[in-house]
């Protein structure tokens, strides 16, 4: 009695685990490496890119660089409110110019900043639930500037088109 109750519940495991992965894109390569790419409302889910190990320090953080390195083209327009527009950070001057700068280098790598860094994954991760919703591109920014702008020296970000 005990043998079919292990065996039922492993193959009902081994279901779910083969539908879980077939409903999940996450074998492809990105950050300029493929244009694979699903529209959902107005963010991109790519394949799940591979991540420094800084960058998975927690599940939310990894989430986080994982959003922003698929909407590059999103998160260059929303400003970040940490104060890393003039920061020191290590052994050097940090100079961000939005929220991008604070997950991606301009040389395309992983930016450790945004790893170490609450308000930066907040301001990440809020913004990539108000686009899965369907907010566009201008209401998230008008809304995170208008909650995180007291928080700290803002980043000199463009406003989106």
């Amino acid at each position: 009695m005990k043998f079919k109750f292990i065996l039922g519940a492993i193959s009902i495991l081994a279901i779910i685990m083969i539908v879980y992965t077939l409903l999940l894109p996450g074998d492809l390569q990105i950050l300029n490496k493929t244009s694979l790419e699903k529209s959902t409302s107005s963010i991109s889910i790519l394949a799940k890119p591979e991540l420094p190990e800084f960058a998975q320090k927690t599940g939310r953080v990894a989430e986080a660089y994982i959003f922003a390195a698929q909407n590059q083209d999103k998160v260059m327009y929303l400003a970040c409110y940490c104060g890393c527009a003039g920061m020191q950070h290590s052994d050097k001057l940090l100079s961000h110019k939005s929220l991008k700068d604070c997950y991606i280098k301009p040389d395309g790598s992983y930016e450790p900043h945004a790893s170490e860094c609450k308000l930066c994954n907040d301001i990440t991760l809020e913004a990539r639930d108000m686009l899965m919703t369907g907010s566009s591109l201008k209401d998230v920014r008008k809304k995170i500037d208008d909650e995180y702008s007291g928080r700290g020296v803002g980043t000199n970000t463009s406003l989106p088109p």
